[in-house]
């Protein structure tokens, strides 16, 4: 209002500028016209005023009106669902209440149905199983009477072979054969390490005699320091003898004998058998006998 009031005044200058400027009224008499139409302005100023201000207060009052149906349409709103909310919540506490009591009827139902059940079932296999332990009973005592009857057997073939082991122990065993050439009664260097092979067994049984017993091919003596067989089977045993001697072994528990071509393991009609002959056996006596 009164940017419009200031315009208008404004325009009235201008006017009055022109009129006087243009010799139509004097200064007085536009004096005089101004004021009465600037008191007719600033009472229509003055009057838009008033309407101004009722007409604000009204708005306000419109608002203050409006913020309070609001308000209240607000408030009655959340009433009104918080009362639909809270029946809704009654309702599902209630069926909740109702569903749960059907639940744990059914779950008690199924409980005690199912603990039947495993009742017959556990009645049922007790009755086996003591069935079952009835019958292991009888069988375990007929399988102790027999595991007794073979421990008494166990016990008279360990005693048995106690005796047939004694009986193998005091047994002479032949340790070793060595070979000789055709009229030989030297020792070869491997009839020398099959002799050392020997010499702790028999120093580990100082009790059992050392019995070595030389043998021939049967082929006729006809030559050399020997009259017969019997003569080079015996030097062949004495070589030996003379060996073990000379590693150790007691000369009172070696026993050397010449058997001539009496006992053969081959035949005398080949070579190979007569070279297997011309031999000298070493034999642990254990009994000493």
């Amino acid at each position: 209002m009164n940017y419009k009031g200031t315009l208008t005044v404004s325009t009235l200058l201008l006017v009055g500028i022109v009129l006087l400027g243009c010799g139509k009224l004097s200064e007085k008499e536009f004096e005089m016209w101004k004021n009465e139409h600037v008191a007719q302005i600033d009472q229509t100023t003055d009057e838009i005023k008033m309407q101004v201000t009722k007409l604000e207060s009204k708005v306000d009052q419109n608002d203050k009106n409006t913020s309070e149906a609001i308000s209240k349409a607000k408030d009655e709103a959340i009433a009104a669902s918080q009362q639909g909310d809270a029946d809704t919540i009654a309702a599902a506490s209630q069926n909740a209440k109702e569903e749960d009591a059907k639940l744990r009827a059914n779950l008690t139902k199924d409980i005690e149905m199912q603990s039947k059940k495993s009742m017959d079932f556990a009645k049922a296999e007790d009755a086996k199983v003591q069935k079952m332990v009835s019958a292991n009973t009888n069988s375990i005592k007929s399988q102790s009477d027999d595991i007794a009857k073979l421990k008494a057997q166990v016990a008279t073939i360990l005693a048995d072979l106690g005796e047939v082991q004694a009986e193998v122990a005091s047994q002479p065993s032949l340790l070793v054969t060595v070979n000789f050439g055709s009229g030989q009664t030297g020792l070869s260097n491997k009839a020398k390490q099959m002799l050392d092979g020997i010499v702790n067994q028999i120093l580990e049984n100082p009790e059992a005699q050392v019995i070595i017993v030389g043998h021939a091919d049967g082929t006729p003596v006809l030559r050399g320091s020997h009259r017969s067989n019997w003569d080079l089977s015996q030097s062949r045993a004495n070589s030996a003898a003379k060996y073990l001697k000379a590693k150790g072994i007691e000369s009172d528990r070696i026993k050397s004998v010449g058997k001539a071509h009496t006992d053969p393991v081959a035949s005398h009609t080949t070579a190979a058998g007569r070279a297997m002959n011309r031999r000298v056996e070493v034999i642990l006596n254990p009994s000493g006998s």
